[in-house]
């Protein structure tokens, strides 16, 4: 199977989408980080994305709704029913072509701090999903923290498959979406963001686990540990890229007036702000 049949395949099965991140890529990766600690033969890691539902962030921007829709479908049903078949699905081909497949989440927190038997390597690796889905050509890491794509903006999942199948990688894409842009800094009620010089906005993250404004504590199997993607910051970001991503809607996202809680949870609501305000 090679690169074009495999993206086929992933597609339909469910995927949006999908990158890899070939060897050279990754190979210099200090042990606790390299896909080759899990599955020393690795030669190719594939990043497989789904997109989240702009709706399933409808009940937290009008406030009356956090669990059935967004907690539900643009979380915990989205990472541990819909996606894992994706994964499962595009594994089986590669094992029926007599590759191996590694299927793993898009959140990997460290085992135990001990070496076990792997040459000297403690049972803790860790590998960082949002680099390998930069890697693999899908995006990069906006100003806010937020992997973006061109084609969903911050609205997407990924997961990773390792391989010892040898895939041509895909070029390395440079987005700017976030020039000129402070939306989600200046989106958070709790100022957990600030502008540190750096290619992406410092992040308090004690501060940022007080948010009541639709932030959520995900666990570290998924793809966002502190989930800011229907927070403040994070719907923000959505609808200041609404017209500059590839998916486009026949009316904007936001429609009422903002709310937001601050650090006590006493909620206040101010006026829907102008087009490019």
């Amino acid at each position: 199977m090679n690169a074009a049949e495999l993206k086929q395949r992933a597609k339909e099965h469910g995927a949006d989408l999908i990158g890899i991140a070939s060897y050279e890529r990754w190979a210099d990766l200090a042990p606790g980080k390299n896909p080759r600690s899990i599955m020393p033969q690795c030669k190719s890691v594939i990043v497989i994305g789904r997109k989240i539902l702009r709706g399933a962030f409808r009940g937290v921007e009008e406030g009356t709704n956090f669990n059935s829709t967004y907690a539900m479908y643009g979380r915990d049903w989205h990472e541990g029913i819909f996606f894992p078949r994706v994964t499962y699905a595009l594994c089986n081909d590669l094992e029926r072509c007599g590759a191996e497949a590694m299927p793993l989440s898009g959140g990997m927190p460290g085992g135990e701090n001990k070496v076990i038997g792997n040459e000297g390597v403690a049972a803790n690796v860790s590998l960082d999903t949002k680099f390998f889905a930069q890697a693999a050509g899908l995006g990069s890491i906006g100003k806010g923290g937020f992997f973006l794509t061109s084609k969903y903006g911050h609205r997407q999942r990924f997961g990773l498959i390792l391989t010892d199948l040898e895939l041509a990688g895909d070029p390395l894409v440079e987005l700017d979406l976030c020039k000129d842009c402070d939306a989600c800094l200046r989106a958070c009620p709790l100022q957990a963001l600030t502008a540190s010089g750096a290619s992406t906005f410092a992040l308090n993250t004690k501060l940022c686990g007080l948010c009541q404004n639709g932030r959520q504590n995900s666990g570290g199997l998924r793809f966002e540990p502190l989930d800011r993607l229907a927070a403040a910051c994070g719907r923000a970001c959505m609808v200041a890229l609404e017209d500059k991503i590839e998916e486009r809607f026949n009316t904007p996202f936001r429609k009422r007036a903002v709310w937001e809680r601050d650090i006590h949870g006493k909620a206040t609501v101010k006026p829907l702000p102008k087009k490019g305000e």
